[in-house]
């Protein structure tokens, strides 16, 4: 998730142990923990400032690496817990560690889970991103319950500032749980319209009904889209072909490119002077049946890899009308 929701949601984890102080003043304890819980649910990101030798491995390796695994949410707690003990005098440090622990789970790693980006939960003992495709990255029904419940909580002040807090955080899951029930229906109408278990669903951008889809048919896809109460419409069809990505594989940075997309499309294309430049996008992140977001590298004629970029298909209004269409 962004930023913004990873912190409504440290908010809202801190506000559910029961208070030192009832009504009045908050009690040191109190303000650790809130402090602490919203340090904890950011800290995860920091990776971005991890060193890498290229940018597009700080977006497959170092972002969502190692600090968003759950080996490590014990001492990003207490690297959030001890800022806030700092700052915050007299606090009990038992209380404000355990719940910055559940912070980082439930804050931060559990809706970077429910996303398509997905994380690495199991590192390092697995490097598999594991994802559910409930909600997009950026999701205002997600954040904006819990945005309205901090700034009522805020107003409240000395009466009970956590009851609008957790409105809306009951009102932000109850989306995210709908979103589920909804993306397993879906599902199933999909893999009836193709009479195959292989099925993937997950959300479109810009839209609360809609829905995009891939299904493995006949040794390769099919994309399109489908939305609630209506039929799967296909939109296009891809072969399943990874061997001109396979031949270069040993460069670290296309090694991550094709473990990152699941639903992969390849394009190799010859330049000039023995030059290529290798597409590979993701059809989980498809428009019109066609990968909107690709990671595109160039090789000398050496076979070694000059550049490399993330693709995201035009500016936000052109790949917005491109969904439109």
């Amino acid at each position: 998730m962004d930023t913004l929701t990873h912190g409504l949601f440290g908010l809202a984890v801190g506000t559910l142990r029961p208070r030192d102080s009832a009504g009045g003043p908050l009690a040191p304890t109190d303000k650790a923990t809130l402090l602490a819980c919203v340090i904890a649910a950011e800290l995860p990101d920091l990776d971005y400032l991890w060193p890498a030798s290229d940018g597009v491995l700080v977006t497959l390796r170092a972002h969502r690496g190692l600090s968003h695994s759950l080996v490590a949410a014990p001492a990003v707690a207490l690297l959030a817990a001890g800022i806030a003990l700092l700052i915050v005098r007299r606090a009990r440090v038992a209380p404000v560690y355990a719940q910055a622990v559940l912070a980082v789970v439930f804050a931060h790693l559990l809706p970077d889970l429910w996303t398509g980006w997905g994380t690495r939960l199991f590192l390092p003992w697995s490097s598999e991103r594991m994802n559910l495709d409930f909600t997009m990255v950026l999701d205002p029904l997600v954040t904006l319950p819990l945005l309205v419940g901090a700034v009522f909580g805020y107003r409240a002040r000395a009466r009970d500032f956590r009851r609008p807090i957790w409105l809306g955080l009951a009102v932000a899951s109850l989306y995210v749980g709908s979103r589920v029930a909804i993306r397993a229906a879906l599902t199933s109408s999909v893999a009836e319209k193709y009479a195959t278990s292989e099925v993937h669903v997950f959300p479109a951008p810009f839209s609360v009904l809609g829905w995009r889809y891939v299904a493995e048919v006949d040794g390769g896809y099919a994309a399109g889209t489908v939305d609630v109460g209506g039929a799967p419409v296909e939109q296009a069809r891809h072969a399943r072909d990874l061997s001109a990505a396979e031949a270069l594989r040993g460069d670290p940075i296309i090694d991550e490119v094709i473990a990152w997309a699941r639903y992969p499309t390849v394009q190799l294309a010859e330049l000039e002077g023995g030059r290529r430049t290798l597409a590979v996008g993701d059809l989980r992140y498809h428009a019109g049946g066609e990968p909107t977001l690709k990671f595109v590298v160039e090789l000398d004629a050496a076979g070694k890899v000059t550049s490399a970029k993330l693709d995201r298909g035009g500016s936000v209004r052109e790949v917005i009308e491109r969904f439109r269409r």
